[in-house]
């Protein structure tokens, strides 16, 4: 039996005279609660759960079958009451579980880092994010202690930087960037080239050539927008580029993990994801060697914007 037998189920009997219908149903030891007719030949009625097999044996519900012959057809209609909650706790209590006896494990074991913040000046995010990962300070990963004097050295090194500040509180890591109020930044040079492989959904170009356009397919280091425009004449003239593009990506692995979340935790720190890249669909399937996993995500690269 069942944890959730005693949980009632909504049955609608259906036939010429239903109200004989129940009369069957009582001498088969079937309890009947809050029986209602809700139309001529229709009983809307409650059954425990335990009985709902005893029911369809008495009356099957033959729209799967047109050719089957039965004065009565019995027809499920949902859990009744408490038991609607009962039934959705039912279906993801095993799930749940899992989750968070695997959760309990990972942060007793180790603490770990969920969410790297950048205050401050947001123009060197790429920068710090990057002297975070060398450092081994990443999100999904064990924090390192001792760490945060030597990245906030790097930063501090970082052109116009005045200020830097690397602290962990709980589970995020603060990291705050401030530059000199009187520094002048200067302005990338060159070609735009693309920093993702994907699909181009956006693009705008204030200053440059584009070389690409939406709808294009493009690999990373290919040129998206030229430093030059022509002229009237066939000659081209130097620019610095001002644009910004959006690209649809998507990045999969076959990753070595015991559980859908250590793969995808994996596979995320891999992709090196920025402030600007957003992840659209994660999807992990079991293979041969652990999880194939799948994620698809749009990627934002600016350019003197």
């Amino acid at each position: 039996m069942g944890l959730f037998d005693g949980v009632k189920e909504r049955v609608l009997l259906q036939g010429i005279m239903p109200e004989r219908a129940l009369l069957r149903l009582k001498r088969a030891g079937i309890g009947v609660y809050n029986a209602k007719k809700v139309e001529k030949n229709q009983i809307l009625l409650c059954v425990k759960r335990k009985d709902i097999q005893k029911v369809f044996a008495i009356y099957p519900n033959v729209c799967y079958n047109k050719s089957a012959q039965s004065a009565y057809t019995a027809t499920l209609k949902g859990s009744a009451g408490l038991g609607k909650l009962v039934s959705a706790l039912e279906k993801r209590v095993g799930l749940v579980l899992a989750f968070l006896v695997c959760m309990a494990i990972t942060l007793a074991s180790q603490p770990l880092v969920f969410k790297v913040e950048i205050m401050g000046t947001k123009g060197y995010s790429r920068e710090v994010l990057a002297l975070l990962d060398e450092a081994g300070i990443r999100p999904f990963a064990p924090y390192k202690e001792g760490k945060e004097d030597v990245v906030s050295a790097k930063i501090l090194a970082l052109d116009g930087v005045e200020y830097a500040s690397v602290k962990k509180h709980g589970h995020r890591i603060a990291v705050e960037v401030r530059t000199s109020p009187f520094l002048e930044q200067k302005p990338q040079t060159g070609g735009m080239q693309a920093a993702r492989t994907g699909k181009i959904i956006a693009m705008t170009v204030l200053r440059g050539t584009p070389l690409k356009k939406i709808g294009d397919e493009v690999l990373r280091g290919e040129t998206l927008v030229g430093d030059w425009f022509s002229t009237e004449d066939g000659g081209q003239v130097r620019v610095e580029i001002i644009a910004r593009v959006c690209t649809a990506c998507v990045y999969a692995c076959e990753v070595e993990a015991e559980s859908r979340e250590e793969a995808f935790a994996k596979a995320y720190l891999a992709l090196n994801l920025t402030e600007a890249d957003e992840l659209t669909l994660t999807r992990a399937e079991e293979s041969e060697k652990g999880y194939l996993v799948t994620l698809e995500y749009t990627a934002i690269q600016t350019m003197n914007f």
